[in-house]
């Protein structure tokens, strides 16, 4: 499986979920780098207590340093306080930060609940890696499955008929 045939479900706590899909969050900071190319599609899971996918982006770029590199570089793309920052990487040399475009909200949740009717689904803590297959099982005709469906190719070889 290539990236272009995977999407990146990242987990996010629902307030910087909110800022990422209002626009004020381009820059989503992690501890560790996924292993993602720019273009490569991210499904925005908010946490507890909402538990929900509430939108899509696409990864724009990862640039990765210091923590106190990347918070002068980013800090104003990041939505956060230099206090939270500073907690979330305390005992890390290297910050990887995710530059954020094409942002979509969904126009109707995929609840942790509906996930969980088709499939013993458990969200990452972080961030994990969705294929086609196993995101048409996660979304099981939920109204926001054509949306999140369309983020990858369908995998499926169309023969020509008039081929020998």
């Amino acid at each position: 499986m290539t990236d272009h045939e995977r999407a990146l479900l990242l987990s996010v706590r629902p307030k910087y979920a909110e800022s990422i899909l209002s626009g004020t969050k381009r820059a989503e900071i992690r501890r560790r780098r996924p292993a993602a190319i720019p273009g490569t599609p991210v499904i925005i899971y908010a946490t507890k207590p909402v538990a929900a996918v509430l939108g899509t982006a696409r990864i724009e770029r990862i640039d990765a340093g210091s923590p106190g590199e990347m918070w002068d570089r980013y800090a104003n793309l990041m939505d956060i306080t230099r206090s939270n920052y500073g907690d979330y990487l305390y005992d890390v040399d290297t910050a990887y930060v995710l530059l954020l475009s094409h942002v979509y909200r969904l126009g109707v949740p995929l609840s942790l609940e509906d996930m969980r009717r088709t499939v013993d689904f458990h969200p990452p803590r972080s961030y994990s890696y969705m294929s086609r297959p196993a995101l048409r099982t996660l979304v099981n005709g939920h109204a926001s499955g054509p949306s999140l469906l369309a983020l990858l190719p369908n995998s499926q070889v169309v023969l020509d008929p008039n081929q020998d």
